[in-house]
Parts: structure tokens; C-alpha cells; sequence
């Protein structure tokens, strides 16, 4: 894809905690800068590759309004801005990031962080799924209460499971599946009188969609395998550990067409919101080709980074180049040559992704200290053993079929229950089925697992 030109436009700065997060637009768009907090190979790899970048090196930072917050930040936004507005993207929006905008005149490339609120929110959701007509899980809002007992106990004597839902969560935390009184309790005792929303258990598999409400229409993505319940990479029965970009070839026709048709509502209704950029939507499709959309993400996805750079091997227009453009004029984009490949796709592409990845969590209930880590870059098996092969941090179609890039959290670092700290990175399908991964991979995963080495972490060394 030809490069942007913005460099007499206004500087965007890309603001994250970890900076694997901003992988993507770095080599497209320049007078582009990432600030992030934590330290890691990627940042040396972006530096080699006269990537803008400014890393603060605190582990305890964790969250993007606070990298925001820091007087180093501000200082070095404003001195790279001149004259010119900043322009700020995190992958969510928070009250505390409008705020530092708006004292510091910086423009924020997000929706406003009470829209994001209010979508996310799975039990406004619901009404808001019913409302459009589209599938969802036969459910009820209540509220925890002691006197609802007699009702779950009787769901249960009928061999019922079901799932309880807190309004807001991610990576899983925030569902729950009820099988038995033991279950149950945990949630009475930990959450009463929290209003909870509860429904139906459907089996069935996990599929997401990416999509961006851009200038003229909504633009989808290929629906993509969501690897979800794996509880060695992600404890959280329901929690995301990844994605298979191929799997989604056992689709049917019919199922991906109740896909799209459930997308375009979603981002007709979005756009009547006056939502703009990208989003992301949670399917379940069970054994009957049934399709209920089962949640919203109003905001930046986790798989953008990896869907970005896929999409510029594709020579499709990236999503994350379509949400920017969503936020500011079109015509601050000057070309250095033929962008005709940089179009906005008229319909949906194949993709033709041949990829996947992993994504390894701490699955511990305590913070993790890594000890030992892998050094990012792309590696390869040989007689059992790891063979690192060259320095990267993205997967591009040079990959072999026997290669494969790791991305691991520094050495010393900190990492809070549920979060990140590792992903493995392929040119190709992983799954066997879609709670197997093929053996090809297994052994990738087996071999990588034994080349790292964590330990428990103090609390006081956690910024919560």
C-alpha cells in the first residue's frame, strides 16, 4: 500500500499501555507517533524502522489515560504538534482521556467515552438487539437477590445451565455459566442487589466480526473464528484467546448472509447515534444454523492490530486507516503516489487470510513476574528446540509454513491477573476443530511454553 503523506496535516498520536496494541498503520501513515508504557522489543524493532515512538518504560502504568496524564507525554505532544492540533486514538475512550483532551485543545479520534458506555453495556444491549430485530439469547433482566433463589434452584433441578451477565467486563470476566447450586452461590454471595442480566445457554460456535461505520457505509470484515474457552491460555470459561482467520470457510452462505445482514443493522443504527469508526460484534451459530449476535465492542478491537496488517497485505483499505479518515478530512491525506489500491472496498472482500493467532494470558488470580522471556521475532522448530530465526513483529506472507512469531511481555515485567503478556503469531488455519488445535501448532505451543519462565508477582508492584 502506498505510504500517506500527512506531514503537513495534523500529527496523530496513538496512545497504549502495550505497544503490540498499535501495530499497524506505523509504515502507512507518517507524522504518525505511538507513546506507550511499557518497555518491549517491539519498541526497538519500531525505532529500527525510524517509527516514531516515545516509551516511558513504567510497568506500573496500565492503562492509557494515565500514559495520557503523564507531563513527559504532554510535553512531547505538544512539541511534535507545533502549531498543528494533536490527534489522539486509544483503543477505548474514558472520562479521564476526553478530559485531557479537551484542557490541552488535543482532538480525540474516538466516540464519546458515555456512547461507549452505553453500548457496551450487555444488558442495554438486549433492548437494543430486540429493538432491530436480531437474534439474541432468550433472556431477563433482574436483580440479585436472595428471593430469586427458588426460581435458579428450580432451573437447575431441571438440568437447565444458563449464563448470568454483569452489565460490563472483558476477556470473559463479566459472564458467568450456572451448572449447579455451588454456581450459583458464588454469584449471590459476590454480587447482590447488582442488577445482572440472565439467559439462555446456547451451544454453538464463537465467531466475531470487524466493521467500521466509515464515511458512506459500513464496512465488514469476513466473519473470523473466535477461539474462546481454552482455560490454559485464558481462565475465564468464556474468554477469548485468540482468532483463526481461515476457520471461517465452514461458515455456510446462509449463515454468513444472517452475518452481514445482523452487521449492517448494527451500523445503520450506530450511525443514527452519530457513532463513527470501528467496531466489533460477538456471533454464536449452533448446530441448527442458527445466528444470534451475542455482543458489542464500541470501540477499538484487540484483533485490529494483526487484522490491520492483513489487510494491507491484501491490498485492502484498512479499517483503522477508514475510522481515522472518520474523524478527519480526507483531504488532509495528500498521496506521494497512486492510491487507487487505498479505495474503499465497494463490497465485501474474500480477505483470503491465511492466518491466526494465539493470545496467552496470565490465568493466575495473582500477578505474574516474567523471569525469563523470548526475545520477539520469528522462530522456527528444529529436533525440539526453538531456533530463533530473524527479528519482526508482525506476520507477512514471507512467512514459511514452519515459522512462526512470538510476541512476549520484557523481561521483569508485571502482569495483572487476565492480561496479556505473550501471543503466537501463524500464516495459517490452527484449529483442528474448535476446541483442538491441529498438532502442527500444538507442538508450537508446547515447545514455546517450556522457553519462558514466570513467578508471582507483589501486589505493591501492581498499579491497580
Amino acid at each position: 500500500m502506498t505510504t500517506i503523506n500527512t506531514k503537513n496535516t495534523n500529527p496523530i498520536f496513538f496512545i497504549t499501555p502495550n505497544p503490540n496494541r498499535a501495530i499497524g498503520l506505523e509504515r502507512i501513515i507518517k507524522n504518525y507517533y505511538i507513546i506507550c508504557s511499557q518497555k518491549s522489543d517491539i519498541v526497538d524493532y519500531f525505532k529500527k524502522e525510524k517509527v516514531s515512538v516515545l516509551c516511558l518504560n513504567d510497568d506500573k502504568i496500565k492503562n492509557s489515560g494515565k500514559i495520557l496524564a503523564d507531563k513527559e507525554v504532554i510535553k512531547y505532544i505538544k512539541e511534535k504538534s507545533g502549531n498543528k492540533k494533536a490527534n489522539i486514538i486509544t483503543f477505548k475512550p474514558s472520562p479521564m482521556i476526553q478530559k485531557i483532551c479537551d484542557e490541552n485543545s488535543f482532538k480525540y479520534m474516538g466516540n464519546d467515552w458515555k456512547l461507549n458506555r452505553k453500548l457496551e453495556d450487555k444488558i442495554e444491549f438486549v433492548g437494543i438487539t430486540k429493538k432491530l430485530k436480531i437474534p439474541n439469547a432468550e433472556s431477563r433482566i433482574i436483580k440479585v437477590e436472595e428471593n430469586n433463589l427458588a426460581e435458579y434452584s428450580c432451573r437447575l433441578k431441571n438440568k437447565n445451565k444458563f449464563i448470568i451477565q454483569l452489565p460490563r467486563g472483558f476477556s470473559g470476566k463479566a459472564t458467568f455459566l450456572i451448572e449447579s447450586k455451588k454456581d450459583l452461590n458464588k454469584i449471590l454471595k459476590k454480587y447482590k442487589n447488582r442488577k445482572i442480566k440472565i439467559s439462555k445457554y446456547l451451544e454453538g460456535k464463537t465467531w466475531t466480526i470487524n466493521a467500521c461505520v466509515a464515511k458512506n457505509k459500513t464496512l465488514i470484515s469476513q466473519p473470523i473464528f473466535q477461539i474462546t474457552g481454552l482455560t490454559a491460555y485464558n481462565k475465564n470459561k468464556f474468554g477469548t484467546c485468540g482468532n483463526d482467520y481461515t476457520y471461517g470457510k465452514k461458515l455456510s452462505n446462509k449463515e454468513k448472509e444472517k452475518i452481514f445482514s445482523y452487521t449492517k443493522k448494527i451500523g445503520k443504527y450506530l450511525k443514527g447515534l452519530k457513532y463513527k469508526g470501528i467496531f466489533g460484534l460477538d456471533f454464536i451459530v449452533n448446530s441448527n444454523n442458527e445466528v444470534h449476535l451475542i455482543e458489542i465492542n464500541p470501540r477499538l478491537v484487540a484483533s485490529i492490530p494483526v487484522f490491520t496488517k492483513l489487510q494491507i497485505q491484501n491490498k485492502e483499505m484498512p479499517f483503522l486507516l477508514s475510522h481515522i479518515l472518520k474523524f478527519t478530512s480526507s483531504r488532509q491525506f495528500l498521496s506521494e503516489g497512486d492510491i487507487g489500491q487505498c479505495r474503499l472496498q465497494i463490497k465485501v472482500k474474500p480477505n483470503n487470510f491465511n492466518a491466526s493467532q494465539l493470545i496467552i494470558r496470565n490465568i493466575k488470580s495473582k500477578p505474574i513476574k516474567i523471569i525469563k522471556n523470548l526475545k520477539a521475532g520469528i522462530y522456527e522448530i528444529k529436533k525440539d528446540k526453538l531456533i530463533f530465526k530473524e527479528e519482526a513483529y508482525y506476520v507477512n506472507r514471507c512467512l514459511k509454513e514452519n515459522e512462526f512469531l512470538i510476541q512476549c511481555a520484557a523481561k521483569n515485567s508485571v502482569i495483572n491477573s487476565d492480561i496479556e503478556y505473550a501471543n503466537i503469531q501463524v500464516g495459517y488455519g490452527i484449529m483442528k476443530n474448535e476446541r483442538e488445535f491441529k498438532c502442527c501448532f500444538d507442538k508450537i505451543i508446547k515447545t514455546v511454553l517450556k522457553s519462558w519462565s514466570i513467578e508471582r508477582a507483589e501486589r505493591s508492584l501492581i498499579e491497580e
